[in-house]
């Protein structure tokens, strides 16, 4: 988050500072970008080290809430070599944890081959200390998930996904979901995922100042004021960018991240447009005191409407695409919206001020939710870590009677 400062997501600052040159960025390598984080230990920056513990944006610290059942997922995939990717997740039973579908269906994971969910944070997964975060420890194992019918990788639409425990974990909060229009309520993001300062987003190559992934939870606000189908039909027809999710017309709902200037507020730029299927969508609102964004590995994350999960993380997008040219959308100077580029990928989008994101709309699926909470959806299995170990004891019996074999021999010698 980032923010001023901030997590998974990168939380907002009330100041910021522009970089110093433009990027421009051919428009085709545009797409809404999946907010999942693929790492290795070694990219947790001192696992062990020193934390400010004063920010506002730490959950349980300060004041904050601790929000105990938000958790850190870990995938390890067919395709995740020898790191392992990162999702943030909430439960909403003792075994059963809301995250987001491209967290644990998606064709750059791969086949699944072991999922974990701990809390308070994702560090006990490592040995390492969840301080400051507060709240029981605890590491399960993900035996099993099941996604949202119909849910679409290409177009992220219904994003919404559930992992199921092998065993409950017990003395953390469980969520219930809102069920009303979220549209235009403020709200609590929560996520595990990369912090960062809005001013320079999360691109790797700033070092600690552009990204911090320590898999502690934060914290932070901001509020709900678009839903994504409208804005992306107009979008589509004004400039011929067609990001358009699949899904109910209020399934996805969005927030910008705003630096306070109102160069960089993304649905307020509307306002400029003669075209009135943009203008007409504008929204005014330059910032919150802990506003926030999200980041990699704040996917799956919980959006509280009054305590209750009203939207689940799911990806990001540049407010750079209303620059658009016909070739190229500009970001990263002093007088584009977007105050940074991430240079690693060639993309505008790093979780910088100017930017947007959608979270699934939890209220458009409540049946769903409700029907995975009765009982009355199946799971999909994943392989599980007893049958690994029940394989390597077999290949250690195996071991000891060739050994018991061979000392035979030689005392038979």
């Amino acid at each position: 988050m980032k923010n001023s400062m901030w997590f998974s997501a990168v939380a907002v600052a009330a100041l910021l500072t522009t970089a110093a040159s433009a990027s421009a960025v051919r428009a085709n390598t545009f797409k809404l970008q999946p907010l999942l984080s693929l790492s290795t230990q070694g990219d947790l920056i001192n696992p062990d080290g020193t934390v400010n513990k004063t920010s506002p944006y730490l959950a349980g610290v300060g004041g904050t809430s601790a929000y105990t059942g938000v958790g850190t997922i870990q995938i390890k995939s067919q395709k995740s070599g020898a790191g392992a990717f990162y999702c943030t997740g909430s439960m909403i039973s003792p075994t059963l944890v809301l995250t987001a579908a491209h967290c644990v269906n998606n064709p750059e994971i791969g086949h699944i081959n072991q999922m974990q969910f701990a809390v308070p944070n994702g560090r006990p997964i490592f040995g390492a200390s969840p301080a400051p975060n507060t709240g029981p420890l605890a590491v399960g194992v993900g035996g099993a998930f099941t996604t949202l019918p119909g849910w679409n990788f290409a177009t992220l639409g219904g994003d919404l996904a559930v992992v199921k425990l092998d065993k409950p974990i017990t003395g953390v909060e469980t969520y219930g979901i809102y069920r009303g229009d979220p549209l235009g309520q403020q709200t609590t993001i929560v996520g595990t995922g990369t912090a960062g300062w809005g001013s320079v987003g999360a691109d790797s190559e700033t070092g600690f100042a552009g990204g911090l992934f320590d898999l502690r939870k934060r914290v932070g606000d901001n509020i709900f004021e678009l839903y994504a189908t409208p804005f992306f039909e107009a979008i589509a027809s004004h400039f011929g960018i067609n990001e358009i999710p699949t899904g109910p017309s209020n399934g996805v709902v969005m927030y910008d991240f705003d630096s306070g200037l109102a160069a960089n507020d993304v649905f307020g730029q509307l306002c400029s447009f003669a075209d009135p299927a943009l203008k007409n969508l504008c929204v005014t609102q330059t910032g919150l005191p802990n506003e926030v964004g999200a980041a990699p590995g704040d996917s799956g994350g919980p959006l509280f409407v009054d305590g209750k999960i009203a939207g689940i993380t799911s990806w990001g997008e540049s407010g750079a695409l209303l620059s658009y040219d016909g070739t190229y959308i500009y970001c990263g100077g002093p007088h584009d919206i977007d105050v940074s580029a991430n240079v690693d990928n060639g993309s505008c989008t790093d979780s910088s001020f100017g930017e947007f994101n959608g979270a699934t709309n939890v209220s458009a699926y409540q049946s769903w939710v409700d029907a995975v909470l009765a009982g009355k959806i199946g799971f999909e299995r994943v392989p599980e870590p007893a049958s690994l170990a029940l394989v390597l004891g077999g290949l250690a019996g195996l071991v000891r009677r060739r050994r018991s074999q061979a000392g035979s021999a030689s005392k038979a010698g």
